[in-house]
């Protein structure tokens, strides 16, 4: 009888003890639940306030670029539920840090301390990417403008170009300002660039053979013919009618025909008859 008395008071004094722990531990506890329910209705508010903001924007660029410009930059609404989802659950991220420090949960409380001191950090290099996602647009469409009125050829391609070195040079601004190591990367792209620029080196000098031929074949040609004269150049005989900068227009029986002035180099030229009063 005497063991089942102690056992009892063995029991019932842990209990009590336990008991006190829980309701001096009590206000803590609810203090910790107070604030993961103000962070969850600030975090919905956040959220709220993100996609109202994000919207309103959309309408901005709609009234002062027009629907089909400002299409380029708007957020679609993929876009607005994300980053308004983001908001809410990095606030929850917040509180939850708050409520273990409140609970003394050492450990977990460290962790999450790291985790939300790097936020800033992380988001400042998203805003950097977004930043110039939004700039490499307007340059585009600033580029393509201003090489159309100029009336050149390829604006689309100019454009294109621009806005790659501009998201190019954010995307490597935000990587670096996360904190990755971003010299591979630059390196990888310095070789790209290099070997674009060599290819379109390569295709330009390729596609421009011909022309250089044909102006220097030109230069020759003008020293030794001139319009009025009849000479057979190659296949075709006639009059010569006009020198131009890249070849030689002959009169024949068949109708006018240019020929290339680099034939000079590579064909017999023979002037059948001189201009009429010339020595």
């Amino acid at each position: 009888m005497e063991e089942v008395s102690l056992w009892f008071e063995t029991v019932s004094s842990a209990a009590s003890r336990l008991l006190a722990q829980l309701i001096e531990y009590l206000p803590t506890l609810v203090g910790a639940l107070v604030v993961l329910a103000l962070g969850w209705l600030a975090a919905r508010m956040l959220r709220s306030a993100v996609r109202r903001l994000l919207r309103w924007s959309n309408r901005f660029f709609d009234r002062r670029m027009g629907p089909e410009r400002a299409k380029a930059i708007r957020f679609s609404p993929t876009v607005v539920q994300l980053l308004g989802n983001v908001t809410f659950w990095l606030m929850i991220l917040i509180a939850v840090t708050l409520a273990t420090r409140i609970l003394g949960l050492v450990a977990f409380s460290a962790w999450l301390d790291r985790v939300v001191a790097y936020l800033p950090t992380l988001l400042a290099g998203g805003l950097i990417i977004l930043a110039g996602l939004v700039i490499s647009t307007l340059a585009r469409d600033l580029t393509a403008a201003t090489v159309t009125s100029a009336r050149m050829a390829h604006a689309e391609v100019f454009a294109r170009s621009v806005q790659g070195a501009i998201l190019v040079m954010a995307l490597v601004l935000g990587i670096n300002q996360i904190g990755i190591d971003v010299t591979l990367l630059i390196a990888l792209i310095a070789i790209l660039a290099a070997a674009v620029a060599g290819a379109m080196a390569l295709s330009f000098a390729l596609g421009a053979r011909n022309l250089v031929s044909n102006l220097i074949g030109s230069h020759y040609m003008q020293q030794h013919y001139e319009p009025g004269q009849t000479a057979r150049i190659g296949d075709y005989e006639g009059e010569i009618v006009e020198l131009t900068p890249v070849g030689i227009v002959l009169a024949t029986d068949r109708g006018r025909v240019t020929i290339p002035a680099k034939v000079f180099n590579e064909a017999p030229t023979m002037v059948l008859a001189e201009v009429q009063g010339h020595d």
